[in-house]
């Protein structure tokens, strides 16, 4: 039986799916068909939300037709008004999903349209149920608890670089960019972290994404790449003191850059990749020294 929003919430929540958005659609697709691979296979049920886009029929058609390519069910769930999110038939539609696929568009779409609404609470009940919840481009920043609204392209830290605002809350631990090394959205990502060091910054490029499991362990498929950027250890920041458009100091910071196969710790702020050697391993507690 797959999860269901009015499931008792088991100790281990479902994966969730972050993708940089422009993820292949027409050739072998090894990114979405993680997404229906995590979510049963054939036995998949994908919830997809259009929320975000600005033409959501087109967009929804699309991925109706690629998950159903894949043997997955697809429910197309179309949130127009802040009511939908209120509206018993709409809420109906999660009943036993295994995932929920929110597309690109504008991330403010999904949080004005969804955020504090019954059906925000029933993907998140789900979510904590076990399904899987994936996104692609806002979709993937969308997730986060601190959203990344808006910001500018550009290398250097800058206040005015990003603007954060609440997200959907699956977590609560990372901030995450998209379309990252197509768009030189690192000096945002930078910002954002330099200004919320709790924060773990995940930049992912177009056609890759990120599992994030239930033990808080990152794992990296696609094939672009994952910048991992660690404010734990900053020495140094004027960030908040600094003019808006003037560069801040950053001194400290650590950055990985991680590529299919490779992954992050979470718990432990360790990178890991394959063929590491057990004495690395993050389990055994010895690689949490940068």
């Amino acid at each position: 039986m797959q999860p269901s929003p009015d499931r008792p919430a088991s100790h281990l929540r479902g994966p969730l799916i972050a993708i940089g958005g422009a993820e292949d659609k027409d050739g072998d697709s090894p990114v979405l068909r993680e997404v229906v691979a995590r979510a049963g296979g054939k036995q998949a049920i994908i919830a997809v939300f259009p929320t975000a886009s600005m033409i959501p029929g087109e967009v929804a058609n699309t991925y109706q037709e690629v998950f159903r390519t894949m043997g997955a069910a697809v429910r197309v769930v179309r949130v127009e008004t802040r009511a939908d999110g209120e509206d018993p038939r709409i809420l109906e539609q999660l009943h036993g999903v295994s995932a929920v696929f929110f597309t690109g568009g504008a991330q403010g779409r999904i949080v004005t349209l969804l955020g504090g609404t019954p059906l925000a609470q029933a993907i998140r009940r789900a979510y904590r149920a076990g399904i899987v919840v994936a996104g692609t481009s806002a979709g993937a920043a969308v997730v986060c608890d601190h959203m990344i609204a808006q910001g500018k392209p550009g290398y250097a830290p800058r206040r005015q670089s990003v603007t954060l605002a609440p997200g959907l809350g699956l977590t609560k631990r990372l901030v995450i960019d998209q379309h990252f090394a197509q768009r030189h959205r690192i000096g945002r990502l930078f910002a954002a972290v330099a200004m919320n060091p709790f924060l773990i910054g995940v930049g992912i490029d177009e056609d890759t994404a990120i599992v994030l499991d239930a033990k808080n362990r990152i794992e990296v498929i696609g094939r672009g790449t994952v910048t991992v950027i660690d404010g734990a250890r900053i020495l140094h920041t004027d960030i908040h003191e600094v003019p808006d458009a003037r560069p801040a100091a950053l001194l400290g910071i650590q950055t990985h850059v991680l590529t299919s196969g490779c992954g992050f710790d979470i718990e432990t702020r360790a990178p890991t990749w394959p063929g590491m050697p057990a004495s690395r391993s993050p389990a055994t507690g010895s690689s949490a020294a940068g």
